[in-house]
Formats: structure tokens, C-alpha cells, sequence
């Protein structure tokens, strides 16, 4: 498994490059707070949107602490053979606490 820290995902943000960014949480929880250009699809909505994640390109996904993202990259990897898929370490709450304390999570 390949692990972006929340710095390193912060400095490809600024970057401009184009990746995806998805964050794998209940609707509610991405309504509440997220990071900017992410998309929301829930972990169990998964099978149903394949086709809304970028297989071709660099994907990052979330959750909230970082550990259901495990079984999310392995569930992508198998069905899309994502080549440039990553997990944000220690996930939206890490995120929160070393790059926007404001976030509500």
C-alpha cells in the first residue's frame, strides 16, 4: 500500500497538478467537512460508482482516521488497477490536525 502524508497532500494541492481526490466517509461526515476539491463516495456506494474515480490518473483517498481507507485501496486496486492510488495517512483527522485546525471532523 502507498501512504501520502497530509503535508505531502497539502503541497500537491498547492501544486495544481491534477489528481482526485476521494474521501470514502458517510455523506453527512463530507457535508460537515472535507478537504477542497474532494469528492464524496462512501465506502458502501463503491461498487455502485467505479466509474466516477479516475483509473488512469492519481487518486487519494480518505477516511476519517485512516484505517477503513485499507480496505478501500485494496478494493480499487483490484477492481480499476489504479496504478497511482495512495491513502492519506492518518486521514481527514490527521489532515485537520497538521494542515487546518478549523476543520469540524
Amino acid at each position: 500500500m502507498k501512504f501520502i502524508t497530509p503535508k505531502e497532500l497539502k503541497k500537491l494541492l498547492d501544486s495544481k497538478e491534477i489528481f482526485q481526490i476521494v474521501d470514502t466517509r458517510d455523506a453527512e461526515k463530507y457535508e460537515t467537512c472535507h478537504i477542497d476539491s474532494a469528492i464524496s463516495i462512501p465506502q458502501i456506494e463503491l461498487p455502485g460508482r467505479l466509474n466516477e474515480i479516475n483509473k488512469d490518473g492519481k487518486v487519494v483517498i480518505y477516511c476519517i482516521y485512516g484505517m477503513k481507507s485499507d480496505q478501500v485501496y485494496i478494493y480499487l486496486k483490484d477492481k480499476l488497477k489504479i496504478q497511482d492510488l495512495s491513502i492519506l495517512e492518518g486521514g481527514i483527522y490527521q489532515y485537520a490536525m497538521e494542515i487546518d485546525p478549523t476543520m469540524q471532523v
